[in-house]
């Protein structure tokens, strides 16, 4: 059968090579976490090329070697993993993530040396491999998210972005392993083929995408905006103790209408260095670390004055409305103000 494309096949080949400018695209925004994910893009949509050459034959008239992207598979737990452990002040690398890859390259390049019998036994084994690779990289991801869940100090961004790459990895391995299991049982037709590749493409490519269009998912990896400020660290962490003891000892925050500004009148300090310090010590912006306050204040209500109203509560820990209070207390507490308190209530 002569090489050729059809109407399947163009879509694949628009989607590795829209892939491949987005592993570009992160690759520019010069942060040594998002790499990370930008080396999982550029590998998938490597993979998805050698998919396309497979489906159309257009890998026969090309050299054998395209077919180490087999291999690529072996790199996307790792590069997932990677990224998912990093921090926005460090990127987690382990070389030995990626043993299984590099042995998978030195059999690549010794597999004219084997014997008729063991290379019968190798695509067979291989698949197997492959999918329990992909297994237990996805529980590692999904143990490490969920075992680092936070709901507060501005991590809970963090935690639900890591959520979804968690989940769209698990998508992904899913349909990996479903084509194997309809291989297996003799129920694989090219149209499913497709599909389930459609499926990875999606997976793996909403990870990519989602972040790439939410710039504050990338943002929670670069460097801060105040890299080059003049302060200190000994100022800066001066600067907050004195705000903290401000807020807890004036209690601002019960003003709704509190702003940054009027927090920096009242200690004598500029905007941008109260702004700053929130930012790099303690990981929140001005409406976060406001908040929390007024949360701490709003259980204390909730528990001493179990017969008052709830939108009472609110008013009195600093919000202006019950809709802004009801969606603060559950980012940070993870339930709704009145489940805290029926929970505290049967706790107690």
């Amino acid at each position: 059968m002569e090489p050729s494309l059809n109407t399947w096949t163009i879509f694949f080949l628009v989607a590795a090579v829209q892939g491949l400018f987005l592993a570009v695209m992160i690759f520019l925004r010069k942060s040594r976490v998002n790499n990370l994910l930008g080396f999982l893009m550029l590998a998938f949509s490597i993979c998805l090329l050698y998919y396309v050459g497979f489906w159309t034959k257009y890998n026969s008239l090309l050299s054998p070697v395209v077919h180490l992207a087999e291999g690529l598979t072996y790199t996307f737990g790792p590069l997932a993993y990677c990224y998912i452990k990093s921090s926005k002040k460090e990127a987690y690398f382990n070389g030995w993530h990626f043993l299984p890859f590099a042995l998978f390259v030195i059999h690549f390049f010794s597999f004219p040396l084997y014997s008729a019998s063991v290379t019968a036994l190798f695509p067979a084994t291989q698949t197997i491999i492959q999918n329990l690779h992909l297994g237990i990289y996805t529980f590692l991801i999904l143990w490490f998210t969920y075992n680092n869940k936070a709901f507060t100090n501005g991590a809970l961004k963090l935690f639900e972005w890591r959520k979804k790459v968690s989940w769209a990895f698990f998508g992904y391995t899913l349909s990996f392993l479903s084509y194997f299991v309809l291989v297996w049982t003799d129920a694989l037709k090219i149209e499913y083929d497709y599909m389930i590749s459609v499926m990875s493409t999606f997976f793996i490519y909403f990870i990519g995408y989602h972040g790439f269009q939410r710039q504050e998912v990338f943002k929670m990896y670069e460097n801060g905006r105040y890299e080059k400020s003049a302060l200190s660290s000994s100022a800066s962490t001066a600067i907050l103790d004195t705000l903290r003891n401000f807020m807890r000892e004036e209690r601002p925050y019960l003003d709704s209408s509190l702003r940054l500004q009027d927090l920096a009148e009242k200690l004598s300090l500029s905007n941008h260095y109260i702004s700053q310090v929130i930012n790099d010590l303690d990981g929140k912006n001005f409406a976060d670390f406001v908040n929390e306050y007024r949360i701490e204040e709003a259980k204390r209500l909730l528990l001493e004055t179990t017969g008052k109203k709830i939108i009472h509560v609110a008013y009195d820990s600093g919000f202006n409305n019950k809709a802004s209070f009801n969606n603060a207390f559950k980012r940070f507490t993870g339930m709704a103000p009145s489940e805290f308190r029926e929970n505290q209530s049967v706790l107690t």
